[in-house]
């Protein structure tokens, strides 16, 4: 009995450090603010200006030694959560290491925020249908000479798996626009047209992302095949994406700006409200795999 209630006790311990600690202080804040559904992150405490804010907590996300999923993207995505669940809408990084010694984790510490508007504060801005693009976002430098082009456009697509890999395998994506690679020049309709351009190449690289995740999630309950593939099926999935904002640059070149937008933004919501399952993680069961091969 003994053995049975310490194996009990080293189970449970071991499931608990395979998710990294996440901390609040104080730990039992009453915000009295409605939870939110998106949450900014700002990695230098010194670019944004705070006196407006409303301060909420400080949060710890740390690190046991053996947890799984604790890639810095995985580790803020545990920091917004709480974020967004105690009514907050910025988190501020204070610090951010890595473990070298028990594990490759990622550690962060930061102070949640509540904000008026997150117009302008983030240097990259996570896809999320609750957070569109607003004019102050596109912040990047106008250069002398802007010449005949349209503003420069960054956004980035990333996949990574996480789980045990012995149960599920977790499909994951990430969208980022970076707000510094473009800027608004001329006249307010001009404005209005560049601004709905970033909202578009942001909408279309998610739209990408998802359909990674649909190729990847076709793969089934193969954990080999999906580890194994996704690093390449990423690459092939951001150059598919790179060729089609091409495409559409083209089309600006030549015909109606106006007309091309509105044609490129109705294709685009058509097919993310097509690929909504695919918006958030998935989560693959391996243990079917393991029933069939029984």
């Amino acid at each position: 009995m003994f053995r049975l209630i310490l194996f009990a006790g080293v189970t449970f311990c071991l499931l608990q450090a395979c998710n990294p600690p996440v901390r609040l202080k104080p730990a039992n804040v009453k915000t009295g603010l409605d939870s939110t559904f998106y949450a900014g992150v700002v990695e230098d405490a010194k670019t944004v200006d705070l006196r407006e804010a409303r301060f909420l907590a400080k949060i710890k996300v740390g690190d046991l030694g053996v947890s799984l999923d604790c890639d810095y993207p995985d580790i803020l995505d545990l920091a917004t959560s709480e974020v967004r669940r105690i009514g907050g809408n910025l988190l501020v990084l204070q610090e951010h290491t890595r473990n070298k010694t028990k594990s490759n984790c990622h550690r962060i510490k930061g102070e949640i925020y509540q904000v008026a508007s997150l117009e302008g504060l983030e240097p990259h801005i996570n896809w999320n249908p609750a957070r569109l693009l607003l004019p102050g976002d596109l912040r990047g430098k106008v250069p002398t000479s802007t010449g005949n082009g349209l503003p420069p456009l960054h956004t980035e697509i990333s996949c990574r798996i996480g789980g045990d890999y012995f149960k599920e395998a977790i499909l994951r994506t990430e969208t980022l626009f970076w707000t510094d690679s473009t800027y608004r020049t001329g006249d307010a309709a001009f404005q209005e047209f560049l601004l709905r351009r970033a909202q578009l190449y942001f909408d279309l690289a998610e739209l990408h992302a998802r359909k990674l995740k649909s190729r990847l999630a076709d793969l089934g309950a193969d954990v080999t095949a999906i580890t194994g593939q996704f690093r390449e099926m990423t690459i092939q999935q951001k150059e598919l994406l790179r060729r089609e904002q091409q495409s559409l640059e083209d089309e600006f070149a030549k015909g109606s700006r106006k007309t091309v937008l509105e044609r490129w933004e109705n294709r685009v919501k058509a097919d993310l409200t097509q690929l909504a399952g695919f918006g958030s993680d998935i989560v693959v069961d391996l243990r079917k795999q393991k029933k069939r091969r029984g």
